[in-house]
């Protein structure tokens, strides 16, 4: 398969890198500078089987404090993502099939303060799949949303305080943070194996969603 996968240099996306070319796949995850997703993105030749939309930014701020740089947020998390399926398309209509993963987060389904203005991209992020779902499944081109709770990754660890932390990890019913590698299992098994599952946002926290 040829896998395009948004970033994919650390965190979730550098263990989902890992699993597909161990898994012997065709994967490009471009820089910063070879597609820039603050800007509209252009791909050259959009000729892939998969899509994976991981690449996101989180900027915490109550709504009055929301800044121009913030709305960058809707770009990079939202759009650039729509861009990036719209040009590869063609390309998975003509050959009648398709996978398509978007990152979500657990924000789209539960609120917290400061969260606002990331929550309201991946919420339209989840929305856009679900339309893909009902636009293009007659393809063959499958299209979901993960949703990850609480992982350990650099942004939760930047994000949350040592204290806040241990508070959250004793709220998640399996007791701890989620490795990167659950979240890229569950990627591989919707794009390279899945062919029914399609328009549905799937929670991975632990259970969090469940008792918060």
């Amino acid at each position: 398969m040829k896998v395009l996968l948004t970033g994919g240099s650390r965190g979730i996306g550098k263990s989902i890198k890992t699993l597909f070319e161990n898994k012997g796949h065709h994967i490009w995850s471009p820089t910063k500078d070879e597609l820039n997703l603050i800007d509209p993105p252009y791909i050259e030749n959009a000729n892939y089987d998969v899509v994976i939309n991981n690449a996101g930014v989180n900027m915490i701020s109550e709504l009055s404090e929301v800044n121009y740089e913030e709305i960058d947020m809707m770009q990079i998390n939202f759009f650039s993502p729509l861009l990036i399926i719209k040009q590869c398309l063609p390309y998975m209509i003509n050959n009648k099939y398709g996978r398509i993963v978007n990152i979500g987060s657990i924000w789209t389904q539960l609120a917290k303060s400061g969260r606002s203005n990331y929550s309201a991209s991946k919420s339209a992020l989840d929305s856009l799949s679900k339309s893909i779902t009902a636009e293009y499944t007659k393809h063959n081109i499958l299209c979901n949303t993960i949703s990850p709770g609480f992982i350990a990754t650099d942004l939760t660890y930047k994000n949350n305080t040592e204290e806040e932390l241990s508070i959250i990890t004793s709220q998640v019913p399996v007791g701890r943070l989620g490795n990167p590698d659950e979240i890229a299992n569950l990627v591989y098994f919707l794009t390279i194996e899945n062919t029914f599952i399609t328009g549905q946002t799937i929670l991975i926290d632990g259970g969090f969603s469940c008792v918060a």
